[in-house]
């Protein structure tokens, strides 16, 4: 159904957002790269791709045991 749908995305969003709070809050980032002045575009955009592969990941897992607690 919509309603599905609609937590299934405000989920994958949220974890999203948690995972790139996440690894900038995490690791200091600049000590692992070579001119972090030169890199720092480089490196958020690298942060993102890794934070949304995280989120796609670990929202269906919340998403199912939301489901399978309300239903079984």
């Amino acid at each position: 159904t919509i309603i599905n749908q609609f937590v299934t995305l405000a989920s994958h969003l949220v974890f999203i957002g948690l995972s790139y709070q996440m690894l900038i809050s995490l690791f200091d980032w600049a000590k692992m790269i070579k001119n972090p002045i030169e890199n720092t575009g480089k490196l958020k955009l690298f942060l993102l791709f890794i934070s949304i592969a995280l989120g796609y990941l670990i929202s269906p897992l919340f998403v199912g045991f939301s489901f399978w607690t309300e239903y079984g």
